[in-house]
């Protein structure tokens, strides 16, 4: 079951007695644990009737939280954060502090048969164990839903249903400097893309519409849109803006190491784009190919025209002997400095 699905679920009243929310989205997994508890709870029987955990207690307690008939009527939901119950076993066999196989027998027959005042949510950003006897059991009896990061190609519809949300709209360059922004990052995360529009949304208080220009502002401490912006000028041959942006993002507070990983990245993806173009694609195939979105796929293309092959090979190796140094303690940010100095002449 999708985050969707389980959405359109509960607003047609349809909920289920366990969940197992588990993934890498922590934004989306608090999105769902808040959405199963307000369709289950009245506000006023939250404080009541909502129990949060955030590890797992003893097997015994457990069910007995479970079967414990709620103050007054209504319902309960039992909510804990960070299971364990779910974790791959060490070698295939019984971790230290595993429950006996009785207890665990009393667990399942309880999830099989959840008493209809009680909702259980168990959440993870673990590895859960998909073979495991209790992850079938609520697959079976309630609802298995796996978070994993959001696709760059994805981010355009959630960034349309936030924007409703806010009451804002976005002008279209603006709309695709943001999806271009998430495209070039290594990994994606709601929670600060969440923060970055609610920061955009504050910014333009008062204005129903956001421009590429606020975005610009308001982004612009992203390492991601100053490595960007660094190749940009590296491109251009402009030697001083590009040390100028690496330095600000040092004085930010940004490791050298996370810099060096990004920039190998961004010409990693040049190179790649410099073969696919000699091999006859155009841009958006190129872009499709890279999971990047045409915007960025087109100006990636542009960019690597500026470089032959060996240099970008010579720069690939020079930044991951870098990368070697600076882990191994043998260099510092000059090692950085030598390599956009290059890339510039």
């Amino acid at each position: 079951m999708g985050y969707a699905e389980v959405i359109q679920g509960l607003k047609k009243g349809q909920v289920k007695s366990v969940y197992l929310l588990y993934g890498e989205e922590a934004y989306f997994i608090k999105q769902l644990e808040q959405a199963v508890i307000t369709a289950v709870l009245a506000p006023e029987e939250i404080d009541m009737n909502l129990l949060t955990l955030d590890k797992d207690p003893a097997i015994n307690e457990l069910i007995a939280l479970v079967e414990t008939v709620p103050f007054m009527g209504g319902k309960n939901v039992i909510h804990i954060r960070g299971t364990a119950l779910l974790r791959p076993r060490k070698n295939g066999g019984n971790e230290q502090g595993e429950i006996s196989d009785k207890v665990e027998e009393r667990l399942f027959k309880v999830i099989s048969d959840m008493p209809d005042y009680t909702h259980l949510i168990l959440s993870t950003m673990d590895k859960v164990d998909k073979r495991r006897k209790l992850f079938k059991l609520i697959e079976k009896h309630g609802a298995t839903v796996e978070l994993a990061n959001i696709k760059a190609r994805d981010v355009r519809g959630w960034l349309t249903a936030k924007l409703a949300e806010l009451n804002k709209r976005m002008d279209s360059d603006a709309m695709e400097y943001f999806v271009g922004v998430v495209s070039i990052m290594p990994q994606i995360s709601l929670s600060f893309l969440h923060n970055e529009l609610e920061k955009a949304a504050l910014f333009t208080d008062g204005k129903t519409r956001i421009s590429q220009s606020d975005l610009i502002t308001i982004m612009s401490s992203i390492p991601e849109i100053s490595i960007f912006s660094m190749i940009d000028a590296v491109s251009q041959k402009q030697m001083g803006k590009a040390l100028q942006l690496m330095g600000e993002q040092l004085k930010s507070g940004e490791h050298p190491l996370k810099l060096v990983s990004l920039l190998a990245r961004q010409v990693r993806l040049m190179w790649q784009a410099k073969e696919m173009s000699k091999g006859g694609y155009g841009s958006r195939e190129i872009a499709e190919k890279l999971g990047l979105v045409p915007f960025i796929g087109e100006k990636m293309l542009k960019q690597s025209k500026n470089f032959t092959p060996e240099v970008l090979k010579e720069v690939t190796l020079a930044l991951a002997a870098a990368d070697y140094d600076l882990k191994s303690g043998r260099a510092n940010k000059s090692a950085l400095e030598e390599i956009i100095i290059a890339m510039c002449r």
